[in-house]
């Protein structure tokens, strides 16, 4: 017993003097042109890339206490599914000897980027050759990424700011003048009120490095979804990191990780007077999708700008991961969903009590209503943790969370700064908050989780950030 408690002191002592560092690499994973892309419904699934836009990249930031490392990834993607993670996540393990509880990988939720999982219903054979083969050299890219940030390990200091970026991120989801719920109206008279306010909180991470560039990570929340079409396309995530980057100078190097974005975008469907939005410079002209890109980047990275040099140094500690399943309840459908895609099939959608975006959305070949048509009743959903000490924490969700879940995760984190971030370590779709699924819409509509899930999400994060918490404590107490 007295030989155990010696060698536990010991490696506490080593963990609380040595140093801590970080490390950062970047990695093109530019598509082919020709490839299937993700992020809209499109009939017979023919939305092939015709052209690049701007290049898509994969980062790491390698985090380590001197015995424990973490890498948390940002990658220029719709939605890594799980299938295309439970190759990657074995293939990182192999390669750096960092264990699945640290291993943080996040897509920035790009509509136009690459397929990554074949699919053998829409695509052809052609499409499914293609998208292996760009699967695998994505596999091969977020392996090696991760290698180069581990080599570049450098002894750091740690800052954290929070300012807002205002006037870019509006709720989408709106009560209509009928009592209805639609999610991104066409501007006219009918609307009532938007269903919640946004989350235009703004937060920066600093590794201020000894020697080497300094790595910023800023973590902003809405929908990266504003250049559309089939141009290959980074949209405004990536104007953050060039900007910022070109901004600061000194060889920077910049991380965007998308907070809590489910039910809020670009567009503003009832701006209020007076306050400037993108509204206001779409008067001006008609702007290009790449042109309000590049005002949704500007103004993220100007917000992270504005308080880089006045970030608060927090205290190193431990490195510290968690990656568990949950279960969580299906959102079976009801005999009346069951009914309108009977009524649907027979060439009578007319008659279905719903809007055309609700309609398509239950009757859809993959909808939640006709694949949980016979169950099952419960879902796993895999919740990521990485913290650093008892100050900083950075928590993962696998999906789309709505705005009110990221916020009360963050009220009920005991971290200093707690950065959330969507669609980590899996795609599980949306997320909405209880109130969001009792009022209804296409969010609520499609996702295959029930109304308790939102709660239970945020239950569950907030478990492991007190746990991580509790150890970090307990450990500098003895």
């Amino acid at each position: 017993m007295k030989l155990a408690l010696f060698i536990a002191a010991v490696g506490s002592a080593a963990i609380a003097h040595a140093e801590f560092s970080a490390g950062f690499a970047r990695v093109d994973i530019t598509p082919p042109v020709g490839i299937q892309m993700v992020g809209y419904y499109h009939k017979n699934y023919d939305r092939r890339a015709d052209g690049i836009m701007d290049p898509l990249h994969a980062e790491c930031v390698a985090v380590s206490d001197g015995v424990s490392t973490a890498l948390i990834y940002r990658v220029d993607h719709l939605h890594l599914q799980n299938v295309f993670l439970a190759k990657t996540i074995p293939a990182i393990i192999s390669a750096t000897g960092v264990p699945q509880d640290r291993i943080y990988i996040h897509s920035t939720h790009t509509h136009t980027g690459p397929a990554v999982c074949p699919n053998k219903d829409g695509y052809t054979d052609a499409d499914n050759r293609l998208v292996a083969v760009y699967a695998d050299f994505l596999v091969t890219r977020l392996v090696d990424v991760g290698r180069m940030a581990i080599a570049d390990l450098v002894p750091s200091k740690i800052g954290v700011a929070k300012t807002e970026c205002r006037g870019i991120s509006f709720i989408r989801r709106y009560r209509m003048k009928d009592g209805s719920v639609k999610t991104n109206p066409r501007p006219n008279q009918e609307i009532e009120c938007p269903l919640g306010t946004p989350d235009e909180t703004l937060q920066v991470v600093r590794f201020k490095r000894i020697g080497a560039p300094d790595i910023a990570i800023v973590n902003f929340g809405t929908h990266p979804d504003t250049t559309s079409g089939r141009k290959i396309s980074a949209d405004w995530p990536g104007v953050v990191c060039d900007v910022f980057e070109n901004g600061i100078g000194g060889g920077v190097k910049c991380m965007f990780l998308n907070a809590a974005q489910g039910d809020v975008n670009h567009l503003c469907r009832n701006p209020t007077p007076g306050r400037a939005c993108l509204n206001e410079y779409r008067k001006k002209g008609t702007p290009t999708a790449n042109a309000i890109a590049k005002y949704m980047g500007r103004a993220v990275a100007g917000a992270a700008m504005s308080v880089w040099d006045v970030c608060e140094e927090i205290p190193a500690g431990r490195v510290q991961g968690l990656s568990r399943k949950f279960s969580m309840p299906a959102n079976l459908p009801t005999a009346d969903e069951l009914k309108w895609v009977e009524m649907f099939d027979a060439g009578r959608k007319d008659e279905i009590p719903l809007g055309w975006m609700e309609i398509m959305t239950i009757t859809a070949p993959r909808s939640r209503v006709r694949t949980l048509k016979n169950g099952p009743d419960h879902f796993d959903i895999c919740v990521s943790t990485v913290t650093i000490g008892d100050s900083l924490a950075f928590a993962g969700l696998p999906c789309e969370p709505f705005v009110d879940i990221g916020r009360d995760i963050k009220a009920q984190s005991p971290f200093k700064t707690t950065i959330v971030t969507c669609l980590t370590n899996g795609s599980e779709g949306y997320i909405p908050s209880t109130k969001a699924h009792h009022e209804g819409g296409y969010e609520g509509l499609s996702t295959r989780y029930a109304e308790p899930t939102g709660d239970k999400l945020v239950a569950a994060q907030v478990g492991q950030l007190k746990e991580l918490f509790d150890a970090e404590r307990n450990r500098r107490e003895q």
